[in-house]
């Protein structure tokens, strides 16, 4: 006669763990429940069915708001006191199973904000288009998050915050190029339109802690970002400009010359002007102008700002 084998802490954990994954926080509970039959005193059981409980709860009143994208923006709000206040409460840190939680929560919210999309004008889908891409590029769903950042970018080219998340999800997945080069069109179209504290790169988190560490905030630490990131190599990729493209640097250029000389110009101007100085530079190398003209754009970053000139020649 053959019988089966009891079940184990182990498969009560595995099982619990396969739920989370798939988000049917449900069955985890059961699965834990199962696991304290074999040992009631367990901590790591223990912690698998106090977030099953947990997240069990949340989701059903996620479910139940009318609109999806208020249901998605539950789950994100609800995953910030959950990582800040109750984790802190389990008895055993239960990674494993926080990062299982993790991807089927944000791949749930992701899902609501791409479900409002077509209830809303153009500008409203690109803002829920971003949101669902952060949410994927959150749990390491990177594929998920540039597919739908591409879709955003079809239609709203020159979106700062949608090229940077594009950006940040290259530097995740080891394409470095791609990586460097979006993320330096980003804070040339828009540095305000960058959230910094939704990039995950650390090599931008390094720079922006040290220009914090010298005292620059909030927009202004945002323009100086992009300088600090050439002169540190970072933002090293190139391309190529069109004509067009030269042709309005240089009216930027220009204008954010006579804006600097004016009475009252903001903090911000100078960042701005001396990273399109940066890129005029590297026009005129990529298309082999003769030294001159970057002997002249250098001799104007000196007279700006001779400390970012000596960090940039030297």
């Amino acid at each position: 006669m053959k019988f089966d084998a009891a079940p184990t802490i182990a498969d009560a954990l595995e099982s619990t763990l396969d739920a989370f994954r798939s988000g049917d926080f449900e069955k985890a509970e059961a699965s834990a429940e199962s696991g304290l039959a074999v040992n009631f005193e367990h901590t790591g059981i223990q912690a698998a069915l106090k977030c099953a409980v947990f997240w069990k709860d949340r989701l059903a009143r996620a479910a139940s708001l009318p609109v999806p994208e208020q249901r998605g923006d539950l789950l994100l709000k609800e995953w910030q006191g959950f990582v800040t206040r109750f984790q802190s409460h389990l008895d055993e840190p239960f990674e494993t199973g926080i990062d299982a939680i993790r991807g089927s929560v944000f791949d749930r919210a992701a899902s609501w904000y791409l479900q409002q999309v077509p209830m809303e004008d153009d500008s409203r889908q690109a803002d829920l288009r971003l949101k669902a891409a952060r949410a994927w590029k959150t749990c390491g769903s990177y594929d998920q998050a540039l597919m739908v950042l591409d879709t955003l970018l079809q239609t709203r080219p020159d979106d700062a915050g949608a090229l940077a998340e594009m950006a940040d999800c290259y530097e995740a997945t080891g394409e470095t190029q791609k990586a460097r080069l979006f993320f330096r069109e980003a804070f040339y179209i828009n540095a305000q339109a960058v959230d910094l504290d939704a990039l995950e790169c650390p090599v931008l988190a390094e720079i922006a802690a040290d220009l914090s560490a010298q005292g620059l905030a909030g927009s202004e630490l945002k323009e100086w970002l992009p300088v600090h990131a050439v002169i540190r190599g970072f933002f090293s990729v190139k391309r190529d400009l069109k004509a067009l493209e030269l042709g309005q640097l240089k009216q930027g250029i220009n204008a954010l010359k006579a804006e600097l000389h004016e009475a009252g110009a903001g903090p911000l101007v100078l960042p701005r002007l001396l990273n399109r100085y940066f890129w005029l530079i590297d026009h005129y190398f990529s298309a082999k102008e003769d030294r001159s003209k970057v002997e002249d754009v250098l001799l104007n970053i000196k007279l700006l700002d001779q400390h970012i000139y000596e960090l940039y020649t030297h």
